[in-house]
């Protein structure tokens, strides 16, 4: 604080959120997500590492994104750049924006309920105390090296519709991600709306709804969440043109300190499998 002071900046206007979340589940699937936020005033930029690995994938992959953002009180504008280095032949670059606006924007400050500028913990209200609503749209471009051809190119369009509100003592978020594709040679790994895992599939959309409840228990909040995803290329008599994915889970906030817990039940082709993700941080 003594060089931020030196250089002639207020101490008091930064601030710091980061943490790291672990992620289990079966068939060898492991991974994490390393996340910081570091901002000063309305301005925040978000440098994070993702890594995830399993039994077919047989390989580490590593994903590197910088998101930036302008947060002011009643909106939000942000925008990031992603990219997974190549790894047995697969690699993905990608560039989003986002924007979302605080309908109620005096009873809660910058911080979002709903999409990209969203975070862990809020208060509760009278009635419905704030409505937040925004847009996203993600474009990825998924390469796979072919020996002795061409690479493998697949262009993917991701745009997310979300909504967020305070209802009395309940937190609520849903959200609509609809994906549209130009080349479609190489199969897209990466990650689905709703879900703490990487999936090897072409998504159609996605649904994803969420409840919170501040203050059932001291300094904890449970919550639940349900995700409907639909696939390009599926089959409905082997169930394998949609999945749904139940989410259950809680998480601590200290303040200072902040934990989580999450269990998601993923079922596709008729069969259950069971990811546990476990996550901490710090913020001030």
């Amino acid at each position: 604080m003594a060089l931020v002071a030196g250089l002639g900046l207020n101490a008091s206007a930064w601030y710091f959120d980061g943490g790291l979340t672990g992620t289990t589940g079966p068939d060898g699937y492991s991974g994490y997500k390393l996340n910081l936020r570091i901002g000063q005033d309305q301005l925040a930029f978000e440098p994070s590492l993702t890594r995830y690995t399993s039994d077919a994938l047989d390989k580490t992959f590593n994903t590197y994104g910088l998101r930036g953002a302008w947060e002011a009180e009643k909106y939000t504008v942000g925008g990031e750049v992603a990219t997974t280095p190549e790894v047995n032949g697969y690699k993905n670059m990608s560039v989003s924006g986002d924007i979302t606006f605080s309908l109620t924007p005096t009873s809660g400050g910058k911080t979002r309920l709903a999409g990209p500028g969203a975070r862990a913990s809020y208060g509760g209200g009278e009635g419905v105390a704030r409505v937040d609503v925004g847009a996203s749209l993600k474009q990825t471009q998924h390469t796979q090296a072919v020996t002795g051809a061409s690479d493998r190119k697949t262009a993917e369009t991701a745009a997310m519709l979300f909504a967020g509100a305070k209802v009395l003592m309940l937190n609520l978020s849903a959200s609509f991600t609809g994906y549209s594709y130009g080349d479609e040679d190489a199969t897209p790994q990466d990650f689905v709306s709703g879900l703490n895992f990487v999936q090897a599939a072409k998504p159609k959309s996605s649904v994803n709804a969420r409840v919170d409840i501040p203050s059932t228990i001291p300094m904890v909040t449970p919550f639940a969440g349900y995700t409907m995803t639909k696939y390009k290329g599926g089959s409905a008599s082997a169930k394998t043109d949609e999945s749904s994915t139940i989410t259950l889970g809680g998480y601590v906030d200290l303040n200072m300190v902040v934990a989580n817990l999450t269990y998601q039940i993923f079922n596709y082709a008729d069969k259950n499998k069971s990811f546990v993700s476990i996550g901490a941080g710090l913020k001030f």
